[in-house]
């Protein structure tokens, strides 16, 4: 069975080979293969989908939560704004049972390039360590800083952006 892309993106499978191969481009179109080889195309109902594929699917892990903490200028203090995020950031990594964490800062064009570099990995180590203190393992969580090299909103260098100051984290 052909599962749709979570990008929504177009995608393909071929089912046999040669002269004895079927195309499968459309989400939910399966195909079977009889013991003399023959292949047939189904379009299976939800409910036929869900009880073939219902261990499978509860097998999977859970999806990727993505997280945008945005900081106090040349600090590594989370904005009032963003305790929320934060807050919610920290209930979702305690509740997952195996996580793994991308933590990435950025800052915004204030500053020279290595300062950025420095208090981007700053920010993102601050966010690991709040993440360490839940219980995740800190080997499951990687930090780095990106400095102003992927600004939010582009700015000329030395132009203050609030939305460039953040940290992102994705938790898998």
């Amino acid at each position: 069975m052909l599962l749709p892309e979570e990008s929504g993106a177009s995608t393909a499978v071929i089912v046999g080979e040669g002269a004895n191969a079927l195309t499968l481009d459309q989400p939910f179109n399966a195909a079977t293969v009889d013991t003399d080889g023959k292949i047939e195309r189904k379009s299976p109902t939800a409910a036929e989908t869900d009880q073939t594929f219902a261990a499978a699917l509860a097998a999977q892990p859970p999806k990727p939560i993505s997280y945008t903490l945005y900081f106090e200028t040349n600090s590594t203090q989370i904005t009032p704004g963003s305790r929320p995020q934060l807050e919610a950031l920290m209930a979702d990594a305690a509740r997952r049972q195996a996580v793994e964490v991308q933590v990435t800062g950025h800052t915004d064009r204030v500053g020279s390039d290595a300062d950025n570099d420095r208090l981007s990995l700053q920010r993102a180590e601050a966010v690991r360590t709040m993440l360490v203190q839940t219980g995740i393992k800190a080997s499951f969580i990687r930090a780095v800083g990106r400095g102003e090299r992927e600004p939010l909103v582009p700015t000329a260098d030395e132009q203050p952006e609030a939305r460039n100051r953040r940290v992102e984290v994705i938790l898998r």
